[in-house]
């Protein structure tokens, strides 16, 4: 009985983590999903419509972690004819990892995000 909790705690555990793995995963696709979206919707083949883009990306929420930290290194990149896509991207969305460092596993778990929208009509691409 002892050995059967044991097995089941240590399951429990990775269970945890790698939950927390995947909902981190699905907030950075939304994020870099909704930036991609409304960088691409603003681009016009013009330096302005760049600028327009990043300042709509800019103003979107970038929270992570259920909202308790924000996104950093966040890299907005567009076609080079201006006008084609908007490519967004979220390298660094760091999860700590709780009960699977107890095994050997790693301190924190990198799960970045991209996403690549093009226009006319403004849709997800990749």
């Amino acid at each position: 009985m002892s050995v059967a909790m044991l097995v089941m705690l240590a399951v429990m555990g990775m269970a945890f983590d790698f939950g927390r793995i995947y909902i981190a995963r699905n907030e950075a696709q939304v994020f870099t999903d909704a930036a991609a979206m409304t960088a691409a919707s603003k681009l016009d083949g013009t330096d302005a419509g760049l600028d327009r883009a990043r300042q709509a990306v800019a103003r979107l929420p970038m929270r992570r972690n259920l909202g308790t930290k924000s996104f950093t290194g966040v890299v907005v990149e567009f076609s080079p004819d201006k006008q084609s896509w908007a490519r967004v991207t979220a390298p660094d969305n760091q999860v700590e990892i709780t009960f699977l460092r107890a095994v050997g596993g790693p301190d924190v778990f990198t799960v970045p995000a991209h996403s690549v929208a093009t226009t006319n009509p403004a849709r997800l691409s990749e």
